[in-house]
């Protein structure tokens, strides 16, 4: 057996989880004292818990302290065992002889104690008996101390249970709560809001108290208002599942911000339309982006409306989709009349000797379709009126999403040769600004004979080979070295295919950059050979692809979570999977979800995802050895570390975070009304540039994850009290139809048949507001006798109640009503509630017979008339004697004394506790 010292430490931790220590006395405790002092005979009763080095009393009678040390404590020795402890003299006793208690007042010479244990197992005190002079129990007394700390116990995890449940729902508020950079948002049907969360509040000003049941048109614009755009979003929301926008809103303050909105239908349990949820973010910053690049696009219009060259925009079928002037006045055409023409028609029919030109010989065509990059290509174009011109042409590729869309062709008249550098160079410079400008596409040219690649800018930028050596020509293995391994026989294969023979090389493939991360390409080409078919060049372009392969990833990341979190059903299992898919999808080496203890400074994480060979750190962590950024993520602040080792707020503590192999962190954190209560922590062995898409994906699963146990919580609620209700409504239909049947199957005439039922029914409802007030499924016995007999006390004394407020189920609670509510009401007629000085003595206690407890329960009139004992049982008596008896299975006694009616009933405890 476990010594004191080795059990105060959990015993600790379980009675600050019940939250009951130096709390305010309590009847139900109070009661049971009171009572086991009675039954037992005992000057001294007390509800003993035992602390690290005191015993406190929640409720105690006959004993003058509130606590002692535990060096005077006898309970901390009856804990140690299972079952009841007794000492029969505790002068003769080694543990308690030389007790302060023992040898002092109020001089201890009997102690009997049981031990009140935990569903856990764990000991926190004792229900105790006390004597000043020696005794012992017999058995009947020792069974009533058994069960009277059963009820102790009984009482204490109820009161657990209660603090659990609203620290739950604390919790569960918050998760919305914390939702701060999304403006969440609830309406009625009639678009007015009933209520919306903190990020509401930051996003628009108005604090919920002040806006709830205002119009939620509040924050749209005044144009909008007037446009009904509010009951549009409502209407398409009811009609299409949700309602999506873009628009400008207004906060309190008045100024406006861009905001994208999400409208969806609200709906209960039975998918009836109850209101609506709008969602909102602010999007301000990327709309005044977007806004800028059209203007960067109307200035690059500009810019080629005044350029000398011909530009040209054409499809991958040689149509024109844009021209600028240069290219108009060049060919002779007028304003807009190229747009939509084929080039090679207009003015690349012949060959400058007149020779015809199919187009399936042109270069420039063949290369819309290749995607394969011209560079100063020279050639014959002609005007409008047949007059030839000669030209250079330049063809940059426009690929999207892996696709050749077309080309951006430049085009120089170089008739007169003084100007064809110039201009040359100038449709160079315009080629590399609308490469540039993307800043995803990049071009290269292998000289197979030289074996060197020539690249602009942009695909050195991507490859990680310095601009200038790629200008001036690199060896294929400059580019190649910083492939990603898992990817390198990919790419040989395909350019082993290309050189067998293929018509163009195409291959989607990572670089692997200098900061360890990684950029995906898509890259296209095609050989170029000598008429004996030797390959000569192999020219190409780059598209940086690793925005939208991310984008991907992520997106297949957040439908996997939405498919995951919907199959599970435990909130911790739910974190996890949030955890696994942030971390996998990132490419961390760790990511986990901790809440924090009581004291607030560490950190407990149940379970973490890591990748194979990391170790986990499952377990209790305190936030002090890893930084000072624990305020920050108190605030509500999302903690962003790119390096540990540099970031004054952990470099201090940088050892404890390389022996967990940690370079770069991010802790998002999970607020509940104000308070930090959990962290999502994310892990990387190198060095992490955390980019707002980063955060934006990892909010969007922290969110996501955190709605599912939400919803998971509220459906659980919701199922709980559908069940209780459908019960209570069974009980109370069977229970009115059985009262309906028998006062008219044995009513003389209808008048008395109404005013019986309606007394009837009166009862009936009192005890049922009674049950609907109380805890679910059960209620004390006390208010339901006191409300039974409410009707009748007119006026004080009328009753005699005596009894302990012991709980009963829901349908033995109304069979007591209806049975008191008949007693009282013959009382009235003829019995002792018909004179004056009349009264009613009713008693009710539990016996604690050999095979189990009965509760004895029974009624006395006191003061009336003489009775005399009816010559036949009428339906009141019948109702009394076969109501309460049939329902619980006990015995009844109504019996006509003389002095007063008696009824007496006894029935096991269980069944007058049982709800079924």
């Amino acid at each position: 057996m476990s010594t004191i010292g080795d059990e105060i430490d959990p015993r600790r931790a379980v009675l600050a989880r019940y939250g009951i220590l130096d709390t305010a006395p309590e009847a139900a405790f109070d009661d049971v004292v009171r009572l086991a002092a009675m039954l037992l005979e005992m000057p001294v009763s007390l509800v003993s818990l035992v602390d690290v080095d005191r015993q406190w009393f929640k409720a105690r009678i006959g004993f003058g302290r509130s606590e002692t040390t535990l060096s005077e404590s006898i309970c901390a020795h009856a804990i140690q065992g299972d079952d009841l402890f007794v000492i029969r003299d505790t002068t003769q006793d080694a543990r308690t002889a030389d007790n302060p208690l023992v040898t002092g007042e109020p001089h201890v010479r009997f102690y009997a104690g049981m031990p009140l244990r935990t569903p856990e197992g764990e000991a926190i005190g004792t229900l105790c008996v006390l004597d000043t002079r020696p005794r012992d129990l017999t058995p009947v007394q020792a069974f009533t101390l058994r069960t009277l700390a059963r009820q102790v116990m009984t009482e204490l995890d109820l009161r657990r249970a209660l603090k659990e449940r609203q620290e739950s729902d604390r919790r569960n508020a918050a998760i919305i709560e914390s939702a701060i950079d999304y403006g969440i948002i609830a309406m009625d049907l009639a678009g007015l809001i009933t209520s919306w969360n903190v990020g509401a509040e930051r996003l628009l000003g108005w604090a919920e108290a002040e806006i709830v049941g205002r119009s939620a048109d509040l924050f749209f614009i005044e144009a909008d208002r007037a446009s009904g755009i509010l009951e549009r979003e409502m209407s398409t929301a009811r009609a299409m599942g949700r309602a999506n926008d873009e628009r400008w809103h207004q906060r309190k303050d008045g100024t406006r911000f861009w905001a994208q909105g999400e409208m969806m239908p609200l709906r209960d349990g039975s998918e009836a339309h109850i209101g609506y949820l709008k969602i909102l973010r602010d999007r301000t910053v990327q709309h005044r982006a977007e806004e800028a690049l059209e203007k960067q696009t109307a200035l690059l219009q500009t810019v080629t409306d005044h350029l000398s060259e011909s530009v040209f925009r054409l499809t991958r079928d040689d149509i024109i989709t844009f021209s600028n002037p240069a290219a108009e006045a060049m060919l002779g055409w007028g304003e807009g009349e190229l747009i939509g023409q084929n080039l090679h028609d207009v003015a690349h029919h012949h060959h400058a000797d007149g020779r015809p030109f199919p187009s399936s010989d042109c270069e420039v065509v063949r290369s819309l379709r290749t995607g394969e990059p011209l560079r100063e290509r020279a050639t014959t174009f002609f005007r409008r009126d047949g007059t030839p011109i000669d030209v250079i042409t330049t063809n940059a590729p426009i690929i999207e999403a892996g696709i050749v869309q077309g080309a951006v062709l430049t085009v120089a008249d170089v008739t007169e040769s003084k100007a064809a550098s110039a201009r040359l160079r100038r449709s160079e410079e315009r080629l590399g600004l609308a490469l540039g400008a993307s800043g995803m596409i990049g071009t290269w040219d292998w000289d197979l004979r030289e074996n060197v690649v020539y690249a602009d800018a942009n695909f050195a930028r991507i490859y990680t080979v310095d601009p200038e050596r790629a200008a001036l020509g690199a060896p294929l293995a400059d580019y190649t070295r910083n492939f990603h391994p898992d990817d390198v026989a990919m790419f040989q294969a395909e350019l082993d295919r290309l050189f067998a023979g293929a018509e163009e090389f195409a291959c989607e493939y990572r670089i692997v950059q200098p900061d360890g991360s990684h950029r995906w390409v898509i890259a296209r080409g095609r050989l170029v050979r000598a008429p004996d078919g030797t390959p000569l060049r192999f020219p190409g372009a780059s598209v940086d692809i690793t925005e939208r392969k991310r984008s991907e990833e992520r997106q297949a990341a957040l439908v996997e979570l939405g498919e995951r979190l919907g199959a599970l059903h435990d909130p911790t299992e739910m974190a996890y999977a949030g955890a696994e898919i942030a971390g996998r999808t990132l490419g961390l080496t760790r990511a986990a979800y901790g809440t924090l203890d009581k004291t607030g400074r560490y950190l407990d994480i149940a379970r973490d995802w890591t990748l194979p060979g990391v170790t986990s750190i499952a377990g209790r962590h305190r936030y002090a050895d890893y930084g000072s950024y624990l305020p920050e993520l108190r605030q509500g602040r999302a903690v962003i570390v790119d390096d540990v080792e540099a970031d004054p707020r952990t470099a201090p503590q940088a050892r404890g975070f390389r022996a967990l192999d940690v370079r770069t962190v991010i802790n998002l954190p999970l607020m509940e009304r104000g308070h930090l209560v959990a962290v999502l922590c994310l892990h990387d062995a190198k060095r992490r540039n955390w980019t707002p898409d980063i955060l934006d994906f990892v909010r969007n699963v922290v969110d996501r994850t955190r709605a599912a146990v939400a919803r998971l919580r509220a459906e659980e609620q919701q199922e709980l009290l559908n069940r209780e209700l459908s019960h209570r409504m069974k009980n109370l239909l069977a229970m009115v139809q059985s009262i309906a049947t028998q006062t008219m199957r044995s009513a003389v005439d209808v008048d008395t048949a109404k005013e019986v039922l309606a007394g009837r029914l009166i009862a009936l409802g009192q005890a049922h507001d009674l049950l609907m007030g109380g805890a679910l499924g059960s209620t004390l016995i006390g208010p339901v006798v006191r409300g039974a007999l409410k009707l009748h006390e007119d006026r004080s004394g009328r009753f005699h109640l005596d009894g302990p407020d012991l709980e009963i189920g829901a349908k033995p609670a109304l069979s007591l009503a209806l049975m008191l509510h008949e007693l009282a009401t013959n009382a009235a007629k003829y019995g002792a509630l018909s004179r004056e000085d009349g009264h009613v003595v009713i008693r009710w206690s539990v016996r604690p017979d050999a095979d189990e407890a009965h509760l004895v329960f029974s009624w006395r009139e006191v003061g009336g008339p003489p009775v005399i004992k009816p010559a036949r049982k009428g339906f009141g008596s019948r109702f009394i004697e076969r109501g309460l008896a049939g329902q619980v299975g006990g015995t009844i006694a109504l019996a006509f004394p003389p002095d007063g009616v008696t009824c007496t009933i006894a029935a096991p405890l269980a069944a007058f506790q049982s709800d079924t």
